[in-house]
């Protein structure tokens, strides 16, 4: 018989054990050690007297400090800094986001530490890195989109960049990364890392892939050229996103449901040389569709299609619920759960946020 995952007693999280101190004040450092929070580690948020800058954001804050520990510490002040190097001998792992240069100025840089735990592994999220011509200015999430050429430029517009702080959330994944990786390399050889984790950096690597890097490879066609992608209106004046790339059989399939018939057999290529006119025509037929009745249609016969949601719609819709990403709070309200699923050993259920030095006379309690 097959072990039954489903019948084994909870377990404790896959990071049970793993002690970090979170320095950080904005939603970079957040994310990546809410991430590890969400999986059992025991994260001890470091904040100034004052408190970490997104408290007044109580919604935001709440998301991504839950299940965290809070001990205020004056990192300027000699007895507060000896108290946080206590700290450090226990840790495994330290995150910063301050500007380039301030952790060395406080004491708290990566030599300091490794003179206190040889092993500690210290991530610093920053917009352009600790190095560069760009290292020191300053920014937030749409000045490194800016920089990485992620906006979109329509036409006849002014560009825009992407609604979400992805450089913000995607950095903080990235940084959970790295830092499981340092971790399991300072558990194997003592030795400790700094992490340098540039949002602009990550950006950029998600950026520059499309579209060609090699001068000599031709360029592939854009989501303009492309009459099957993108997005159109529908009659109740909402939008379906569609997605059919280079897949002809989805073509043929979208054209077949449009009642466009005349289109059906046309390859990729043959798409692209009259994308305006065919784009025109399939957005002429989705227009007399209701949203959610083109898209169950089109997903019964498998061609990629989306409703594009609101906010509020996407909160509503029962595959979130059903997956658990968005869940019921400690306070009974919507919230925002561990967005990977694990077999054996479960995330935590989104917890409650710490108020203030909560922690400050437990540490890692």
């Amino acid at each position: 018989m097959g072990d039954d995952v489903s019948a084994r007693a909870p377990s404790l999280g896959l990071l049970d054990g793993l002690k970090v101190l979170d320095l950080s004040l904005w939603q970079p450092g957040h994310t990546a050690t809410q991430l590890l929070a969400d999986l059992g580690a025991n994260v001890l948020k470091v904040e100034p007297p004052g408190g970490d800058r997104m408290r007044p954001v109580a919604d935001r804050f709440a998301n991504f400090n839950g299940r965290k520990r809070s001990i205020a510490l004056d990192l300027k002040d000699e007895r507060d800094r000896s108290r946080f190097f206590a700290l450090v001998a226990e840790a495994e792992v330290v995150v910063e986001g301050y500007r380039p240069g301030v952790a060395d100025r406080l004491g708290v840089g990566f030599g300091d530490l490794c003179a206190v735990n040889a092993a500690i592994v210290l991530c610093s999220i920053t917009g352009f890195g600790q190095t560069g011509p760009l290292a020191s200015v300053p920014g937030h999430d749409h000045n490194y989109q800016a920089y990485a050429g992620a906006f979109t430029f329509p036409a006849h517009e002014v560009p825009a960049p992407c609604a979400l702080l992805v450089g913000d959330q995607g950095s903080g994944m990235a940084a959970a990364f790295a830092i499981l990786a340092a971790v399991l390399c300072a558990r194997r050889t003592g030795e400790g890392e700094h992490l340098d984790v540039a949002i602009a950096d990550l950006l950029v690597s998600w950026v520059a892939p499309f579209g060609p890097l090699d001068p000599r490879q031709p360029s592939t066609p854009g989501i303009e050229a492309l009459p099957g992608m993108g997005a159109f209106r529908t009659a109740d004046d909402r939008y379906v996103e569609l997605g059919i790339f280079s897949e002809d059989r989805f073509w043929d399939v979208l054209c077949e449901c449009l009642g466009l018939t005349t289109h059906v057999g046309l390859d990729m290529s043959s798409r692209a040389a009259r994308a305006s006119s065919l784009r025109a025509d399939i957005a002429g037929a989705i227009r007399s569709w209701q949203r959610d009745e083109l898209v169950g249609l089109l997903t019964s016969r498998s061609v990629p299609v989306a409703p594009i949601l609101t906010r509020d719609e996407m909160l509503e819709h029962p595959n979130f619920r059903a997956r658990g990403v968005i869940t019921t709070g400690p306070d009974g309200f919507r919230a925002v759960a561990h967005p990977i699923r694990y077999a054996v050993h479960p995330a935590l259920a989104p917890g409650r946020a710490p108020t203030l030095d909560q922690h400050a006379d437990v540490g890692f309690g």
